[in-house]
């Protein structure tokens, strides 16, 4: 096979390309058409936002103003400018928001925003793009009334289509309990349209309190819990097929803490054995759950809130602190925010197409426990 120049000039070209950040990206559109096919195909972007170099890190933490006492708290949104972390320097993202309202996300870059009216907005922080989607218009079966909500987003490599899921559990205000089955809207970017459908049976599950997903190569994952035993399961949905299913999770010590995420590229649980006092990482390979680190004993630590790269982790300290520990260097580090209710993302700037054709309007909070979608 011969190999032309200008076929390695194409290659060089695309090599440098994918590895720039949106901002550069968007002024290298105008140089040719050909650049800007391709920075615009769904290939290039999927190939973009794998890059760990670009990985930097999302801390949001409750904020309570100690001077009044009758004051709501608030949350506070940072990101950390040096993706190393050695440069503890963070910015402030609530004076950027383009609406007020509940967060979810990042998936993939983008952040969910619940605002005014139960309208829910995505949101490309690193394009400045935002749309507020079409009202989610679902009827529930009689009696029933949402009783939680959890999302999800991400990309079917099938049918490159960016996809975002609403998944309720339902209370049945009849029988005064759990309904059986959870319902399911999934939102279809490039159709800009819901599907709605019945799903599997959530009535034996504790849904998550978060609003977030962990996407991996087409599908969206949550850890859930068993009412009965307290075991934890993986709760799978293919983006493609729009189909559910369980993996079991390890076995687990009944004094656990545990966060769910990516280590690395893969499914991955951090546990807090709070009788040992150690941390462990299980890891996903192949439907089977592997031990892959165990560190401690620590002292004053509360829970464990995520992974960040080379299989450092992120724990809540019991003095509110956020610390970071690098089994490597073992070494436990403090980033300089206290506070509580420490919630970490890893946040990759991202290329999916956001932009819609309404504006934002002013919004005001709701309570997550009270939000529908139906009216």
């Amino acid at each position: 096979m011969v190999i032309s120049n200008e076929d390695f000039f194409e290659d060089v070209v695309y090599a440098v390309l994918v590895m720039l950040p949106v901002k550069s990206l968007i002024r290298f559109r105008c140089v040719c058409k050909s650049w800007d096919a391709l920075i615009k195909d769904p290939k290039f972007i999927s190939k973009h936002l794998k890059n760990d170099n670009k990985i930097r890190l999302i801390v949001t933490y409750t904020v309570v103003d100690e001077e009044d006492q009758f004051a709501y708290p608030t949350e506070a949104f940072h990101l950390f400018i040096d993706e190393t972390l050695k440069d503890l320097t963070r910015e402030d993202l609530d004076p950027h928001q383009p609406i007020c309202g509940y967060f979810g996300g990042p998936y993939e870059g983008v952040f969910s925003i619940f605002g005014i009216n139960n309208r829910l907005h995505l949101w490309n922080l690193a394009t400045k793009e935002h749309r507020p989607l079409p009202k989610c218009k679902t009827n529930f079966p009689r009696y029933t009334r949402i009783f939680r909500t959890n999302t999800g987003f991400g990309w079917d490599p099938n049918t490159y289509e960016y996809k975002f899921i609403l998944l309720f559990t339902l209370w049945d205000q009849k029988r005064n309990a759990l309904y059986d089955f959870s319902h399911v809207s999934v939102y279809t970017l490039s159709t800009n349209s819901w599907k709605n459908f019945e799903s599997f049976k959530s009535s034996h599950y504790h849904m998550p309190c978060s609003f977030d997903c962990t996407y991996l190569d087409g599908f969206c994952y949550w850890l859930l819990q068993f009412r009965s035993n307290g075991h934890r399961v993986l709760l799978s949905f293919h983006l493609g097929e729009e189909v559910f299913q369980e993996i079991q999770g390890p076995p687990l010590p009944e004094s656990t803490e545990v966060a769910f995420g990516l280590n690395g590229n893969s499914l991955s649980l951090l546990i807090l054995d709070n009788k040992a006092s150690c941390l462990e990482i299980w890891t996903l390979k192949e439907n089977n759950w592997f031990k892959q680190l165990t560190a401690g004993p620590f002292v004053g630590i509360f829970k464990p809130l995520g992974f960040w790269k080379n299989d450092a982790f992120f724990v809540e300290s019991h003095s509110n602190q956020i610390l970071l520990y690098d089994p490597h260097m073992d070494e436990m580090r403090d980033l300089g925010i206290k506070s509580s209710y420490f919630s970490v993302y890893h946040y990759t700037e991202s290329l999916i197409p956001i932009k819609g054709d309404e504006s934002f309007l002013d919004s005001f909070h709701i309570p997550w426990h009270v939000l529908s979608m139906d009216e």
